[in-house]
């Protein structure tokens, strides 16, 4: 039983029910997601959008299971429903939904954001699984000094 009222946010509560069942995905929220994170090894999260709004975050929560199925080292999966995904998205500077996140232990590696064909996704998502921990990028915010002109010039 889905708690949301919007039929396709209770369907795609559904669809990751049954990842989770199936295939051994976790289902995250706001508050379960840094422990999620911040277990050891490496964690491939959805980040999923309202599919009303971004259709492709049924696309790729379909193939997610194909793709971590051709992955030599399976990560962990989380599945981050939108408004979860929405809550956290700007610790990690994803601006196109939906994403994939990948950290270790905590520490951001990278992110694929976007639909992608699937030979992208068979080469980037080992990359970013390997890759060295890094700051995770932010969205961009102009800073401005109190009491400054706002023109640069």
């Amino acid at each position: 039983m889905s708690l949301y009222s919007n039929p396709t946010l209770a369907r795609l509560d559904e669809h990751f029910r049954r990842l989770s069942q199936q295939h051994g995905c976790t289902v995250l929220d706001a508050d379960s997601f840094d422990d999620f994170i911040n277990a050891p090894g490496e964690a491939l999260i959805l980040f999923a959008d309202d599919p009303q709004r971004v259709p492709e975050t049924w696309d790729i929560a379909v193939i997610l299971p194909e793709l971590i199925k051709g992955l030599t080292h399976k990560p962990r999966v989380g599945l981050l429903p939108p408004t979860a995904a929405h809550a956290v998205s700007a610790r990690y500077g994803i601006r196109l939904w939906p994403a994939l996140l990948a950290t270790r232990g905590g520490a951001y590696l990278g992110v694929v954001e976007g639909l992608k064909d699937w030979s992208v996704y068979a080469a980037q998502i080992p990359q970013v699984l390997a890759a060295p921990e890094s700051r995770p990028p932010s969205i961009g915010i102009p800073v401005q000094t109190v009491g400054a002109n706002a023109s640069c010039h």
